[in-house]
């Protein structure tokens, strides 16, 4: 059979090239360097494993899934003859009835498939004939009707069955079409399932003949004598139609925007192999909530499929109860860490790292730096993991944005002044406490002895600093405390050195006291000067337990 190789490219392509090996599976390819190679049988079927890759990886936050796993709860309290079937049950069945069973019963996508899945059904009536049971009137309780409140819910539950065990017979394509709006439109829009004018409801056939059949045309057609090439791979073809206007946000239209091509003459177009492996982009990509991070550590084939396996398990198959939009940047972090505690070798080049944020991708490179400093503050970021503040309709994670600063190079001051002042005037939205700020100011602390431009401070020594903060705010006046905290924050941010020391050396004045040598630091540089200072306003505000594990412990 005749064999088809595809080479490492771009990040576009590499995010294909990494989605087609997960869809097919590593076993089916052979890899060598920076070539993957596979069997043109491979694309016997290639749909169903396309769409089955999609389903089985996100299953669990499909709404497909969220209809058919009640039927855990509905089994459980069978088998106990409703025995604990409370008024909270009762809640969760009508919430269950209004917000998933009929809400998605009725929607346009689950409805033009109901014809392939059993035509002689209406599922559609079924949603429309489900109502809440065991509406209670005023002054009646759940225990008095409880008698009259399990027949109906008894009655339901056969409704249900009903709903449940078509949704499952169907998950072929009500799943599908689940990933199409869910993962797949990330990647890309606007041919075969995704135009809006197809006139295909079969997604399976539509993905066929729109990606695959084109392939085995292409490699029994005689391109001998024709001049062109793919702009991608540099294989010949035939001409200019297939093009890269269907890739979000890098594509575009080169029929009608010619402005965008050498001399306004287009020859930016790729041949169907390519367009395969670009239609698996969304594969590469793993997505939560719609952002989505691919690693294009593209040094072998082996490595990109590695790395990126290891990104995705941590997403999705690693306590998929907790997920949130910082999953992808936790996940990258466990991968990559993982990967050098496993002597890969990381050392030869930086890694791009693609983001897919707000229907728009962001590139960030990650450098050795940064993944030393990721390896030295892994405790640290594990602690910040669930802290952050809103903001307006803003929320804003301390894990999410640490790791955004560090990967574009940038310190933490400006973010861990922000954290202390929100905590210190009593924010309301602030999920985190003092010890929580520690660990971005240790962070911070490996960061600026990695680029060097701080080298003196060690961890123990921020504790001792924090320790006898801890010490002045004992001895120091409650009532005088907040205006010293403002003063204090205010030289920090404004870079003041004089005026801080003239609010230390005045404080400590007034208790009588000598203050302590390390403020000396503070004239050696702006970092120092930022360091010693958020250190010792960690101490004045913060308990030193918490300063001392880096924020381990959770606030109440």
């Amino acid at each position: 059979m005749q064999e088809i190789e595809c080479r490492i490219g771009d990040w576009l392509f590499n995010a294909g090239l990494t989605g087609f090996m997960n869809i097919v599976g590593e076993d089916n390819i052979r890899r060598e360097g920076q070539s993957i190679f596979f069997d043109v049988a491979l694309l016997d079927k290639f749909e169903d494993r396309y769409f089955d890759y999609f389903i089985g990886e996100y299953e669990k936050t499909l709404s497909w899934y969220k209809i058919i796993s009640y039927k855990d709860e509905m089994e459980r309290h069978r088998e106990t003859d409703f025995s604990d079937f409370d008024e909270s049950a009762l809640e969760k069945l009508n919430d269950y009835i209004a917000n998933v069973a009929k809400y998605y019963l009725k929607s346009a996508s689950y409805s033009s498939v109901y014809p392939l899945i059993d035509n002689t059904v209406e599922p559609t009536e079924w949603g429309k004939n489900l109502a809440k049971v065991g509406q209670l009137k005023k002054k009646e309780t759940f225990d008095e009707k409880r008698a009259e409140i399990l027949q109906s819910v008894k009655q339901v539950y056969v409704q249900l069955d009903q709903i449940i065990a078509f949704c499952i017979e169907g998950k072929k394509y009500l799943a599908a079409k689940n990933v199409i709006y869910t993962v797949i439109k990330n990647g890309w829009n606007g041919i075969s399932f995704l135009n809006p004018q197809t006139k295909e409801k079969d997604s399976y056939t539509d993905y066929r003949v729109t990606f695959v059949d084109p392939v085995l045309e292409y490699l029994e057609a005689d391109l001998e004598k024709t001049k062109l090439n793919c702009s991608t791979c540099n294989a010949k073809i035939k001409n200019l139609k297939l093009d890269l206007s269907f890739m979000n946000e890098t594509g575009f239209d080169t029929a009608r925007k010619t402005s965008h091509v050498w001399d306004f003459n287009n020859d930016i177009a790729i041949c169907p192999i390519c367009k395969l492996i670009y239609s698996c982009v969304p594969a590469g990509f793993t997505y939560v909530y719609g952002s989505g991070i691919f690693v294009n550590d593209s040094i072998d084939v082996a490595t990109l499929f590695t790395v990126n396996k290891k990104v995705r398990n941590e997403i999705l198959h690693r306590n998929t109860d907790s997920l949130t939009q910082t999953s992808p940047y936790r996940a990258l972090v466990e991968a990559i860490t993982s990967q050098t505690d496993e002597k890969r070798q990381y050392e030869l080049a930086d890694i791009q790292v693609v983001r897919y944020e707000n229907e728009t991708y962001r590139f960030n490179i990650l450098s050795k730096r940064a993944l030393k400093i990721f390896r030295q503050s892994k405790g640290q970021l594990k602690a910040i993991q669930r802290c952050g503040f809103k903001e307006g309709n803003l929320n804003i994670n301390f894990y999410q944005e640490t790791v955004r600063r560090l990967m574009n190079n940038e310190n933490l001051f400006t973010f861990i002044h922000k954290t202390m002042y929100l905590k210190i005037t009593n924010f309301n939205n602030a999920y985190y406490h003092m010890g929580h700020v520690g660990a971005l100011l240790n962070i911070n602390t490996n960061f600026l002895k990695e680029i060097e431009v701080m080298t003196d401070i060690s961890r123990g020594k921020i504790w001792y600093i924090s320790k006898s903060g801890t010490e002045f705010k004992d001895a120091y006046p409650e009532h005088k405390l907040s205006g010293f905290n403002y003063k204090m924050l205010n030289a920090l941010k404004t870079n003041n050195c004089d005026a801080f020391m003239d609010i230390i050396l005045n404080s400590y004045s007034y208790l009588g006291k000598t203050a302590p040598s390390f403020f000396q630091d503070v004239f050696e540089d702006t970092e120092t000067f930022k360091t010693v200072g958020y250190a010792f306003m960690l101490g004045v505000n913060g308990s030193l337990e918490n300063n001392e594990n880096g924020g381990d412990n959770n606030e109440e």
